[in-house]
């Protein structure tokens, strides 16, 4: 849910919700490596972004569901959201982050889970309150960790699964000025892990978001 503008220098806060993959470790039969069990689930996330350039952003998301990135978006062709200019606009980003974590219960999981994504998006505002955008994305997670103190022990205490070139194709709206937005979205992703079928899925989603 990236829009095709850049900031025009600012700050950019945007609160979005919208349906996301996701699969979880299943240590059935005592086993590391079963397939992991995948479903769709609604996930909220915080967008903060800086201008800091014409057309060129630095951003963090943070989702409550997975990884932080951190990033950067370059726009290519058009004027930026401040301008509020007619034409078609393109960008592309690239975000990367990493995170540990550690749950404790029957047996004990450490995790630490990298990701990934790039992004091209393509957009045309006809008016200053109307912005039509359309983007692909290609995005990469892995997850990496151990089991502790499990009775009886697992086949192997440490796990690995990965999702290379995750397919997203994303088209949607943006109503508002420069200062306050409304997005609506639908979602294309496509998506295999390690030991697991490939999986499709389509989600809506909307995002809220406040510029200075």
């Amino acid at each position: 849910m990236i829009s095709p503008e850049a900031i025009g220098y600012g700050l950019n806060m945007e609160y979005k919700q919208t349906g996301v993959s996701e699969g979880l470790l299943d240590f059935v039969g005592s086993r590391t490596d079963n397939p992991l069990k995948m479903g769709k689930i609604m996930n909220r996330e915080l967008v903060l972004g800086l201008g800091v350039a014409r057309t060129a952003d630095i951003f963090i998301r943070i989702p409550e569901q997975s990884t932080s990135l951190l990033g950067i978006k370059v726009q290519v062709v058009g004027d930026p959201s401040k301008a509020q200019a007619s034409g078609h606009k393109v960008a592309f980003t690239l975000a990367m982050g990493a995170e540990r974590d550690s749950f404790e219960g029957t047996y004990d999981v450490k995790l630490k889970s990298d990701a990934q994504d790039f992004s091209i998006i393509h957009g045309y505002r006809p008016n200053s309150w109307l912005l039509l955008y359309d983007s692909v994305s290609l995005t990469s997670y892995r997850i990496q960790g151990t089991v502790e103190n499990a009775t009886p022990s697992f086949n192997s205490d440490e796990f690995d699964y990965a999702a290379d070139n995750i397919l997203g194709l994303q088209g949607g709206m943006e109503l508002g000025g420069a200062n306050f937005k409304l997005k609506l979205e639908l979602a294309f992703q496509r998506i295999t892990w390690s030991n697991t079928e490939t999986k499709n899925y389509t989600s809506f989603g909307y995002a809220l978001s406040a510029g200075f």
